[in-house]
């Protein structure tokens, strides 16, 4: 685990980018990636664990999450395996994380996703014992500057005056195949508290964008952020869609949210926009297909953990 490690390019590298829908060949996206990731752990910003084989997992702590949950709570950024890697050697490296975190923290949480395309990844979680909990598609639209506009609908920026209402409707507008409903280790209260402090931080400065109804109660939204494509792709400007929800008393309001902040990113100069959603949230899918956006990139999230 030292952090002079040097750690391995695959042909799974690109995948883990999260923009990796970007390039026909995310192969020409991993060394842009790897070396910022290399970065991080060189900084003590997050770890390398190598088992045996030269299998390398590459994790962090989560200090803001490790507070609001009260629990050590760790993510995995990377795997790297080389090709023809025994199962029984990537089996033995998670289990072997996992009982490494066990000794920093008795009570922890760890999860991970981890691109559909790594497939040694996949099986070596899930022989250690992680959870699938999520499986995740994102969505694009690379013409954006192409994006009918006119008749959107009419919204407006959510001020700090709006995180009352912002706070009851992301609790109301449960997900329940997302990771945080989805995965046992977090109570509903936890879950609901987590998304309605996500959108209050949103508002507060975390977020470029939080649009709701121009006129009524801020009882619908959508955040999104301005995020800058790899270098080897020009370093294009994106807009990202983040965090959504719609009340009861909003029905109808999602596709017009979507639908504005394409608007409010075209004017931007945005040409690529994209967000992710669950494979089983067709609703949300049919949506961004009706407003041009289609699938870029699917991923799955594991966790495991223990209460100490």
């Amino acid at each position: 685990m030292s952090p002079t490690m040097t750690l391995s390019i695959t042909d799974k590298t690109g995948f883990y980018s999260p923009v990796s829908f970007l390039s026909r060949t995310p192969e020409l996206l991993a060394p842009e990636w790897l070396a910022e990731l290399a970065a991080d752990v060189a900084a003590g910003k997050a770890q390398a664990y190598e088992g045996e084989g030269g299998v390398q997992i590459v994790y962090r702590a989560l200090p803001w999450d490790t507070d609001f949950f009260g629990t050590a709570t760790f993510r995995i950024d990377y795997t790297a395996a080389p090709a023809g890697t025994p199962f029984a050697a990537l089996q033995s490296a998670f289990a072997g994380l996992r009982a490494h975190l066990a000794t920093l923290a008795p009570a922890f949480y760890l999860f991970a996703e981890v691109p559909s395309e790594d497939t040694a990844a996949i099986a070596g979680m899930s022989g250690a014992g992680y959870r699938l909990i999520e499986t995740r598609l994102t969505c694009f639209r690379d013409d954006l500057q192409r994006f009918d506009a006119s008749g959107t609908a009419a919204v407006r920026s959510a001020t700090q005056d709006d995180i009352p209402e912002l706070r009851v409707a992301a609790a109301q507008a449960v997900n329940h195949y997302d990771r945080f409903h989805a995965d046992d280790f977090f109570s509903a209260e936890q879950a609901d508290d987590f998304l309605s402090v996500f959108v209050e931080n949103s508002v507060k400065g975390y977020a470029d964008e939080v649009i709701v109804p121009a006129d009524g109660p801020a009882d619908a939204f959508l955040t999104g952020n301005y995020v800058n494509a790899p270098a080897a792709l020009g370093g294009q400007k994106l807009g990202r869609m983040v965090l959504s929800a719609v009340t009861p008393a909003r029905r109808g309001w999602y596709v017009k949210l979507i639908g504005a902040l394409s608007a409010r990113f075209q004017a931007a100069g945005v040409g690529t926009a994209f967000m992710t959603t669950q494979a089983t949230n067709r609703a949300v899918l049919k949506v961004w297909a009706h407003h041009g956006y289609r699938v870029g990139r699917s991923s799955h999230i594991f966790s495991t953990y223990s209460r100490g």
